[in-house]
């Protein structure tokens, strides 16, 4: 089968890959996954990346040379920005909004100029004055203006221009690049279906929040806390390695505990051996993963961050995500919860669901739109469209 039949999408996490084949009917032709160690040049993502390949050419006879991306960082930048465009005749309301992704392209590229867009998402647009929609009603025709409400996400320019060097000396191009924690909540809400949702994906070094409101995205954050520092607090409280910090805290991923501000006995909680072995008091050990838990949640949640968004979040649904909020699954969390939320549920998530997410978004949205003022002739369209 040609090599443009497929789709290679890579989940380029800090502490896990994953990497999954998909052919032009969406069917799962290879996935794998391996655990990775950050480093500044992400020379172990790419050897351990360099064997999955190879694995995936070998058992699906092809060459890998395209790279859909799916990637985070604690320096995710968000935009919000509102444009609206007065018309000298009736125009259909794509052609009016397709203009204005250009006229946003430019202001991004001046003002923003050490930024790269990944996302350009739209919240709303009102036609005339009057008539508000979710999403743009192509065919309808615009009789005076448009208004339309975005929320751009970017990546640092420099980041990204390393991150695609990178693997241009692997031999390998990235054809486009997708914010994790967004194309995994943005289907998850979709499945899940509710008027407001909220998610909270715990990774390595980083924590996202996003809450959604009818399936459009109203707030994202970053902070650069993740399930590294609950991993790194328990080697310094209890002088260990990393390594044997983060076997204890992956005990806890089955083992039915309840994580409480009360003194609770544990006496009944069957642990890895290494507890044992090292004289580790359980209780101190849960109170020092419990505290770490609860500065994330509160850091995530900050008042002052969530601006006009913070009375919506009461009593919302929050799912947890990520590799981070494994320690969620099977054991129960009693936290200071200032939002009164639903419920607080672990979503349990698979290599090919999450490489999915982007597979669908990419085939939903492709790329994000690119703009070269010379060949569009971009400020000549605007004054022979708007100037007539």
């Amino acid at each position: 089968m040609d090599k443009k039949n497929y789709l290679n999408i890579l989940d380029f996490g800090s502490s896990k890959i994953r990497f999954s084949v998909f052919d032009s009917y969406k069917n799962i032709k290879f996935s794998k996954n391996k655990e990775v160690l950050l480093s500044d040049n992400y020379e172990n993502h790419f050897i351990n990346l360099d064997k999955i390949i190879k694995e995936a050419e070998k058992q699906i006879s092809f060459h890998v040379e395209d790279i859909i991306l799916i990637f985070d960082s604690v320096d995710l930048l968000t935009i919000d920005i509102s444009l609206k465009k007065n018309l000298y005749k009736n125009s259909k309301a794509i052609k009016v909004y397709e203009l204005m992704l250009l006229e946003l392209n430019q202001l991004i590229n001046t003002y923003y100029n050490n930024q790269y867009l990944i996302h350009v998402l739209m919240n709303k647009c009102v036609l005339d004055n009057e008539e508000i929609f979710n999403d743009i009603p192509k065919e309808k025709l615009i009789n005076n203006n448009l208004k339309v409400d975005f929320k751009i996400i970017c990546l640092p320019k420099i980041l990204v221009n390393k991150i695609k060097n990178k693997f241009i000396e692997n031999n390998l191009k990235i054809t486009n690049i997708f914010s994790t924690s967004l194309i995994k909540s943005y289907s998850y809400a979709k499945k899940i279906n509710k008027n407001k949702i909220s998610f909270l994906e715990i990774g390595w070094k980083r924590t996202s929040f996003l809450f959604y409101e009818m399936n459009k995205l109203r707030f994202i954050k970053t902070i650069p806390i993740g399930g590294f520092h609950i991993t790194k607090d328990i080697a310094n409280i209890f002088k260990i390695s990393l390594d044997d910090a983060e076997k204890l805290k992956k005990s806890f991923s089955t083992s039915y505990t309840e994580f409480s501000y009360r003194t609770k006995s544990s006496k009944n909680i069957m642990l890895a051996n290494e507890i044992i072995d090292k004289n580790i008091s359980v209780d101190l050990l849960k109170k020092v993963i419990l505290y770490r838990v609860q500065e994330i949640i509160d850091l995530s949640f900050k008042k002052s961050d969530l601006t006009s968004h913070y009375r919506d979040l009461f009593n919302t649904e929050l799912f947890l995500i990520g590799e981070g909020s494994m320690i969620f699954d099977d054991n129960s969390f009693y936290l200071n919860d200032k939002f009164n939320f639903k419920s607080m549920n672990f979503y349990a998530e698979t290599d090919i669901e999450i490489c999915n997410c982007a597979l669908t978004y990419n085939l939903k949205h492709f790329s994000p739109p690119k703009i070269n003022i010379k060949k569009q002739g971009i400020f000549e369209k605007f004054f022979n469209y708007f100037g007539q």
